[in-house]
């Protein structure tokens, strides 16, 4: 045991050893390993935004009549954010701001019906957010019609 010159007292391990003979443990090398597990789980670990969802195919379903509908083309875009096209393939892009006053004067047109097309590469977030813009107006009925993904 190496003991100190002036006052007789022991240092080092042998020194906690002692302090530490009372039942007590020392969590040092616990708090050690913890921090080390948790930073390795966040090292390896991926974290994914929107979950990607794989949805049976539709065995049954019944056509909407477009004309006279409101109709929202949600398309796939690419590497960006997905394009919204305010109308049916064919209208003017639009923002997530503008889709809520675009039903709503739909619906002040007397347009009850409100479809969503979907090519199937839309992130499944989008397609949420566009929906909870849409719900918002009351007097609609939605419709959501959801294209094939492409095969990558």
């Amino acid at each position: 045991m190496p003991v100190t010159r002036r006052t007789g007292e022991m240092t080092g391990a042998a020194a906690r050893r002692r302090r530490l003979s009372g039942g007590e443990l020392d969590l040092t090398p616990m708090i050690d390993v913890t921090f080390l597990l948790l930073i390795f789980f966040m090292v390896a670990s991926t974290m994914q935004s929107t979950p990607s969802l794989d949805l049976p195919p539709a065995e049954n379903s019944r056509g909407v009549e477009s004309a006279g509908a409101i109709v929202i083309t949600v398309l796939d875009g690419g590497a960006g954010p997905a394009r919204l096209i305010l109308g049916d393939g064919r209208g003017a892009e639009g923002t997530l701001e503008q889709i809520s006053d675009y039903v709503a004067e739909g619906v002040a047109a007397g347009k009850r019906r409100v479809i969503l097309k979907v090519e199937g590469d839309v992130p499944s977030g989008t397609v949420q957010e566009v929906t909870r813009r849409v719900t918002k107006i009351d007097g609609i009925d939605l419709y959501l019609g959801v294209g094939e993904a492409r095969q990558r």
